[in-house]
């Protein structure tokens, strides 16, 4: 292919822009029109407060992370540390009297 001189170039880019600019292009018609008023219409009104549905929506997906990540570190606590109660203690508050205390015999 043979190339192109600069000013030849020019020329065919001038002429190219030129076809371009005068080939028209479709308007976007009365139906278009319609459904852009319509669409804006149906836009609710920035002073409207939004319904709770909507705010419960985005204030889950915030909260979820943090109640996931709170409920694993409970469940390793749990797991790593034994908090059942053992049996001495369970008596004590079962039978909720000072004498099975005063009388124990691992003291």
């Amino acid at each position: 292919m043979k190339s192109l001189k600069e000013e030849e170039l020019k020329r065919l880019e001038k002429a190219l822009a030129a076809a371009h600019k005068s080939r028209g292009g479709p308007g976007p018609g009365d139906s278009w029109e319609m459904e852009v008023m319509n669409s804006i219409r149906r836009m609710p009104d920035a002073s409207e407060a939004p319904a709770w549905t909507d705010m419960f929506g985005k204030m889950f997906w915030r909260i979820c992370p943090v109640a996931c990540a709170i409920i694993i570190l409970l469940a390793v606590a749990v797991y790593r540390y034994d908090v059942t109660a053992d049996q001495y203690f369970a008596r004590i508050v079962a039978d909720d009297s000072v004498e099975l205390v005063l009388m124990d015999d691992n003291s």
